[in-house]
């Protein structure tokens, strides 16, 4: 397999520089939108736009947990969501390093060989 993936072995994936590099400055993005996503829900835990009706109240309570606190919530929902691409960041992030630790130990390995004379 090759392209966006350099490709794999058995155990094994290698990743483009560039590829990794992109991925990882779209993961962030994407946790800026999902942070900021996050912190209005907090703004949908107390809602009283159903009229004073006991029926319009218990609604109104269903929605806030749908946001907010509820066992199937925006909210949890959203922090799984942050979760996995976090994850999926830092993996990108690590194999951008690799590749940074490798240059350098190439680099390093081919000034300290000697040349023939």
């Amino acid at each position: 397999m090759t392209g966006f993936f350099g490709g794999w072995q058995e155990d094994q994936i290698s990743v483009d520089l560039k590829a990794a590099q992109g991925l990882v400055a779209s993961c962030s993005e994407l946790l800026i939108e999902l942070w900021a996503v996050e912190r209005e829900t907090a703004s949908l835990e107390f809602l009283d736009a159903m009229g004073t009706l006991k029926s319009g109240q218990d609604l109104a309570a269903k929605f806030s947990k749908k946001a907010v606190g509820g066992e199937d919530s925006l909210e949890k929902s959203l922090n799984s969501h942050i979760q996995v691409v976090t994850e999926m960041r830092d993996f990108f992030q690590q194999c951008v390093d690799r590749y940074g630790e490798v240059e350098d130990s190439n680099a390093s390995a081919l000034t300290s060989a000697e040349t023939p004379r």
